[in-house]
Protein backbone atom coordinates (compact mmCIF):
# COMPACT_ATOMS: atom_id res chain seq x y z
CA UNK A 1 0.00 0.00 0.00
CA UNK A 2 2.58 2.64 0.91
CA UNK A 3 5.01 1.62 -2.38
CA UNK A 4 1.57 2.45 -4.11
CA UNK A 5 1.03 5.75 -2.18
CA UNK A 6 4.46 6.78 -2.60
CA UNK A 7 4.06 6.15 -6.84
CA UNK A 8 1.01 7.86 -6.51
CA UNK A 9 2.59 11.21 -4.90
CA UNK A 10 5.46 11.00 -8.20
CA UNK A 11 3.18 10.72 -10.54
CA UNK A 12 0.99 13.82 -9.32
CA UNK A 13 3.98 15.74 -8.55
CA UNK A 14 5.47 14.53 -12.09
CA UNK A 15 2.13 15.81 -13.62
CA UNK A 16 2.19 19.34 -11.93
CA UNK A 17 4.99 19.74 -13.06
CA UNK A 18 4.96 18.95 -16.82
CA UNK A 19 1.30 21.22 -16.50
CA UNK A 20 3.54 23.96 -15.01
CA UNK A 21 6.04 24.09 -17.59
CA UNK A 22 3.54 24.15 -20.34
CA UNK A 23 1.79 27.17 -18.34
CA UNK A 24 5.02 28.31 -18.71
CA UNK A 25 5.63 27.81 -22.57
CA UNK A 26 2.30 28.90 -23.06
CA UNK A 27 3.28 32.22 -21.44
CA UNK A 28 6.03 33.11 -23.12
CA UNK A 29 4.96 31.94 -26.52
CA UNK A 30 1.18 33.91 -26.05
CA UNK A 31 3.05 37.48 -25.81
CA UNK A 32 5.23 36.71 -28.57
CA UNK A 33 3.04 36.16 -31.28
CA UNK A 34 2.41 39.68 -32.30
CA UNK A 35 -1.96 39.24 -31.52
CA UNK A 36 -3.70 42.48 -30.78
CA UNK A 37 -4.24 43.30 -27.20
CA UNK A 38 -7.68 41.92 -27.45
CA UNK A 39 -6.65 38.78 -28.59
CA UNK A 40 -3.53 38.63 -26.57
CA UNK A 41 -5.06 39.60 -23.32
CA UNK A 42 -7.88 37.41 -22.97
CA UNK A 43 -5.16 34.66 -23.66
CA UNK A 44 -3.01 35.25 -21.18
CA UNK A 45 -5.52 36.11 -18.40
CA UNK A 46 -7.30 32.52 -19.40
CA UNK A 47 -4.11 30.90 -18.77
CA UNK A 48 -3.16 32.67 -15.44
CA UNK A 49 -7.13 31.31 -14.30
CA UNK A 50 -6.46 28.03 -15.79
CA UNK A 51 -3.34 27.60 -14.27
CA UNK A 52 -4.60 28.98 -10.86
CA UNK A 53 -7.46 26.27 -11.16
CA UNK A 54 -5.35 23.11 -12.47
CA UNK A 55 -2.21 23.92 -10.50
CA UNK A 56 -2.32 26.73 -7.66
CA UNK A 57 -2.42 30.24 -7.34
CA UNK A 58 1.82 30.01 -6.36
CA UNK A 59 2.00 28.13 -10.29
CA UNK A 60 -0.44 30.78 -11.62
CA UNK A 61 2.10 33.45 -10.15
CA UNK A 62 4.86 32.43 -11.43
CA UNK A 63 3.25 32.11 -15.01
CA UNK A 64 2.09 35.60 -14.22
CA UNK A 65 5.85 36.85 -13.66
CA UNK A 66 7.13 35.48 -16.82
CA UNK A 67 4.21 36.50 -19.33
CA UNK A 68 5.66 40.54 -19.07
CA UNK A 69 9.23 39.40 -18.74
CA UNK A 70 8.58 37.39 -22.66
CA UNK A 71 7.09 40.75 -23.67
CA UNK A 72 9.64 42.41 -22.68
CA UNK A 73 12.31 40.69 -23.89
CA UNK A 74 11.04 39.44 -27.44
CA UNK A 75 10.83 43.17 -27.97
CA UNK A 76 6.66 42.88 -28.36
CA UNK A 77 6.03 45.67 -25.36
CA UNK A 78 6.24 48.91 -26.33
CA UNK A 79 9.65 50.54 -25.31
CA UNK A 80 7.56 53.58 -23.45
CA UNK A 81 5.44 50.45 -21.85
CA UNK A 82 8.67 48.79 -20.06
CA UNK A 83 8.48 50.92 -17.00
CA UNK A 84 5.38 49.02 -16.74
CA UNK A 85 6.77 45.39 -16.45
CA UNK A 86 7.43 44.75 -12.99
CA UNK A 87 3.47 46.75 -12.33
CA UNK A 88 1.99 43.90 -14.60
CA UNK A 89 3.72 41.58 -12.66
CA UNK A 90 1.97 42.45 -9.95
CA UNK A 91 -1.11 42.70 -12.08
CA UNK A 92 -0.96 39.35 -13.00
CA UNK A 93 -0.42 38.15 -8.93
CA UNK A 94 -2.77 40.23 -7.59
CA UNK A 95 -5.35 39.09 -10.60
CA UNK A 96 -4.33 35.07 -9.11
CA UNK A 97 -4.22 35.98 -5.39
CA UNK A 98 -7.89 37.57 -5.60
CA UNK A 99 -9.16 34.80 -7.34
CA UNK A 100 -7.51 31.61 -5.14
CA UNK A 101 -8.87 33.06 -2.44
CA UNK A 102 -12.59 33.74 -3.55
CA UNK A 103 -12.88 31.00 -6.23
CA UNK A 104 -14.10 28.50 -3.89
CA UNK A 105 -17.00 30.88 -2.54
CA UNK A 106 -18.30 31.48 -6.30
CA UNK A 107 -15.91 31.09 -9.35
CA UNK A 108 -17.65 34.02 -11.49
CA UNK A 109 -17.45 36.78 -8.11
CA UNK A 110 -13.72 35.80 -7.78
CA UNK A 111 -13.29 36.50 -11.86
CA UNK A 112 -15.08 39.52 -11.31
CA UNK A 113 -13.69 40.89 -8.42
CA UNK A 114 -10.02 39.69 -9.78
CA UNK A 115 -10.47 41.41 -12.60
CA UNK A 116 -11.18 44.74 -11.12
CA UNK A 117 -8.66 44.25 -8.57
CA UNK A 118 -5.75 43.90 -11.43
CA UNK A 119 -7.47 46.83 -13.61
CA UNK A 120 -7.68 49.56 -10.42
CA UNK A 121 -3.84 48.57 -10.08
CA UNK A 122 -2.57 48.99 -13.58
CA UNK A 123 -4.93 52.12 -14.01
CA UNK A 124 -3.52 53.87 -10.61
CA UNK A 125 0.09 53.08 -11.68
CA UNK A 126 -0.40 54.67 -15.25
CA UNK A 127 -2.01 57.32 -13.20
CA UNK A 128 0.79 58.00 -11.06
CA UNK A 129 3.00 57.80 -13.98
CA UNK A 130 1.28 60.40 -16.11
CA UNK A 131 1.17 62.88 -12.90
CA UNK A 132 4.96 61.73 -11.59
CA UNK A 133 6.76 59.95 -15.11
CA UNK A 134 9.86 58.50 -13.92
CA UNK A 135 13.30 59.35 -14.69
CA UNK A 136 15.78 57.00 -15.70
CA UNK A 137 19.30 57.60 -16.17
CA UNK A 138 20.50 56.87 -19.89
CA UNK A 139 24.05 57.48 -21.08
CA UNK A 140 24.49 59.48 -17.74
CA UNK A 141 22.07 61.55 -17.79
CA UNK A 142 18.72 61.49 -16.69
CA UNK A 143 15.54 61.00 -19.29
CA UNK A 144 12.00 60.96 -18.73
CA UNK A 145 10.15 58.54 -19.37
CA UNK A 146 6.77 59.81 -20.56
CA UNK A 147 3.72 57.03 -21.59
CA UNK A 148 2.08 58.24 -24.64
CA UNK A 149 -1.91 58.43 -24.30
CA UNK A 150 -2.94 55.38 -26.12
CA UNK A 151 -0.34 53.58 -23.92
CA UNK A 152 -1.44 54.90 -20.72
CA UNK A 153 -5.07 53.46 -22.48
CA UNK A 154 -4.26 50.28 -22.76
CA UNK A 155 -3.42 49.80 -18.89
CA UNK A 156 -6.59 50.76 -18.12
CA UNK A 157 -10.16 50.01 -19.14
CA UNK A 158 -8.58 46.76 -21.82
CA UNK A 159 -7.37 45.04 -18.96
CA UNK A 160 -10.79 44.96 -16.86
CA UNK A 161 -12.31 43.64 -20.46
CA UNK A 162 -9.42 41.19 -20.99
CA UNK A 163 -9.16 39.86 -17.68
CA UNK A 164 -13.08 39.01 -17.56
CA UNK A 165 -13.10 37.55 -21.12
CA UNK A 166 -9.94 35.28 -19.77
CA UNK A 167 -11.90 34.46 -16.01
CA UNK A 168 -14.87 33.42 -19.05
CA UNK A 169 -12.52 31.17 -21.08
CA UNK A 170 -10.90 29.88 -18.28
CA UNK A 171 -14.42 28.84 -16.38
CA UNK A 172 -15.46 27.77 -19.32
CA UNK A 173 -12.63 25.44 -20.27
CA UNK A 174 -12.27 24.16 -16.70
CA UNK A 175 -15.69 23.15 -16.50
CA UNK A 176 -15.14 20.60 -20.13
CA UNK A 177 -12.21 19.58 -18.28
CA UNK A 178 -14.10 18.43 -15.40
CA UNK A 179 -16.78 16.92 -17.65
CA UNK A 180 -14.17 15.08 -19.63
CA UNK A 181 -12.58 13.84 -16.72
CA UNK A 182 -15.99 12.60 -14.93
CA UNK A 183 -16.60 10.70 -18.48
CA UNK A 184 -13.78 8.73 -18.04
CA UNK A 185 -14.02 7.57 -14.59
Amino acid sequence: MHSRMTTYGRTLASSRALGLVLALTAGVTIPTLGLPQWITGPLVNALLFLTALRLGVSGAMVVGLVTPLAAVLRGVLPLPLLVMTPFIALGNATLVGVFGALRDRNPRLAVGVSALAKFALLSATVTLLVARPLSLAIGGSAQVVALPAAMVEMMRWPQLATALIGGAIALGTDALIARRAEGQD
